[in-house]
């Protein structure tokens, strides 16, 4: 970093040193890429957004830090002189038809765009002019700085201080009580003593015996070297599966993220033919009041382990899983990073250790499509990333009223035909739990064809085998 700056050292948490690793190994990748792209109507005041920006990277640390090695150790650094990461592209000057491909084209290549993790901001904005009064803006952040939960928090700053720039008026956000600097000190301050050993003995106990893979069945065998491309595939839950979900789930005593995850788990046991499986699921780590409004990477794993050796009906697994998330959640403290290293399982080379499909419903604050603010109308845009560091990534997004589904999987492994195959069976197995939740997870039905996922010759390659 350039003389002059004043610096200051914090330790990494754990999980960013992970990522730091990871992110070492493969410096010219955009996998740890995090980002948002709206369309923008109306007028817009770009000396008023670069206001808003600078204002927002004053308030939230991350957005001014790098990370270095000093004396061999990574190390958070704030930098205090940071120049607003803000680049203006004017599409005016093409053909109107041609100006839409050309702004996508923007978009895509400043997502896949890698950071250099010692130089800060490791976050940049670019805005694409489209017409007189519409425009096109993508936030790009690398991971190591922000979760997603983050990345609403540092929208709904932009927003308030950009209409606050273009008014003339002062914004009333409560100061921060701590930063991200502060919660990894923390961390480490909590996993320095007996509570490590415990937290370590439990997941040792809890994932002792545990498969080292998920052998799904592909379109195509895996490659000798990951390429991690992916594409994602769409779906909405039907209204009145949602609610059927809610209520079977209540009645259990049992969240929606819970009765989810119990489904998903014995379809992937269908496909994969394994009775004991494992998932990952992201867990927020802000248990805390004061780190809601802070702008960080304080996401982890957790993993999360379904038995069904025994062949329960559905119910009986619900309450299974009920019992097993909330005690995965009660001893969420330990970072994967740490988990790995303690447990040290058997590696598979190109795969995830201990887990290889995802399953998260999201619980961040919902993006909302439209947002209006200081004569703008602002809307979300669908996530234009072609990478998939996993097999599979089921994400469900719940709102009041609608529960959707996103399936995005590893193009090296899967058709986009296997991925609409699996989501269309994943609700009916669904619908039918919630119509017999007395029936055995070996019998909910998978829809047509009943129990073959890729054809009638799969079936018949299991029992031969």
């Amino acid at each position: 970093m350039p003389d002059g700056q004043s610096h200051q050292l914090a330790p990494l948490s754990l999980t960013q040193e992970q990522l730091w690793f990871l992110t070492r190994l493969d410096p010219g990748s955009a996998f740890y890429n995090t980002t948002a792209t709206w369309t923008l109507t109306g007028p817009l005041d770009t000396g008023a957004l670069h206001t808003a920006l600078a204002r927002t990277m004053d308030r939230q640390h991350m957005l001014r830090t790098a990370v270095t090695e000093v004396d061999g150790v990574p190390s958070q650094v704030l930098v205090d002189d940071v120049p607003v990461p803000l680049a203006v592209s004017d599409l005016t000057g093409l053909p109107e038809p041609e100006r839409a491909a050309a702004a996508d084209r923007l978009v895509s290549e400043e997502v896949h765009v890698p950071f250099d993790l010692a130089a800060a901001p490791l976050f940049r904005v670019r805005l694409i002019r489209t017409g007189p009064d519409e425009h096109v803006m993508v936030f790009v952040m690398h991971h190591i700085i922000a979760d997603g939960w983050s990345l609403q928090v540092l929208i709904q700053e932009v927003a308030d201080l950009y209409a606050a720039a273009v008014t003339g008026t002062e914004v009333e956000h409560a100061p921060l009580e701590r930063q991200f600097a502060d919660y990894a000190v923390r961390q480490r301050e909590r996993l320095a003593g007996p509570r490590r050993d415990k937290l370590v003995s439990y997941w040792g106990e809890r994932l002792a015996g545990s498969p080292t893979a998920l052998d799904l069945p592909t379109d195509r065998p895996r490659p000798a070297e990951a390429t991690f491309r992916g594409d994602r595939y769409a779906f909405t839950v039907p209204q009145d599966l949602h609610l059927e979900l809610t209520a079977l789930g209540r009645a259990a005593g049992a969240s929606l993220f819970m009765t989810c995850l119990a489904g998903f788990g014995v379809l992937l046991s269908r496909w994969s033919g394994q009775s004991d499986v494992l998932l990952g699921t992201p867990v927020g780590n802000r248990d805390r009041p004061e780190w809601s409004p802070v702008v960080g990477y304080f996401a982890d794993t957790l993993v999360m382990r379904t038995e069904l050796a025994d062949d329960p009906t559905f119910a009986e697994l619900l309450t299974r899983v009920r019992r097993s998330s909330l005690d995965a959640f009660v001893h969420r403290d330990l970072p994967f990073r740490v988990l790995v290293e303690e447990l040290k399982p058997e590696r598979v080379p190109h795969r995830n250790p201990l887990f290889q499909v995802m399953f998260i419903l999201q619980n961040i604050p919902p993006r909302r499509r439209n947002v209006e603010f200081a004569g703008l109308v602002m809307a979300l845009r669908e996530d234009v990333r072609t990478t998939s560091i996993f097999d599979l990534r089921l994400d469900l997004f719940q709102s009041e009223h609608e529960l959707r589904g996103q399936l995005e999987y590893n193009t090296d492994l899967f058709d986009r035909s296997t991925a609409e195959r699996l989501a269309g069976q994943y609700l009916a197995l669904l619908a039918d739990a919630c119509a017999e939740p007395g029936t055995r997870v070996s019998a909910l039905s998978l829809g047509a064809p009943p129990a073959d996922p890729f054809g009638s010759g799969f079936n018949d390659d299991l029992e031969e085998a």
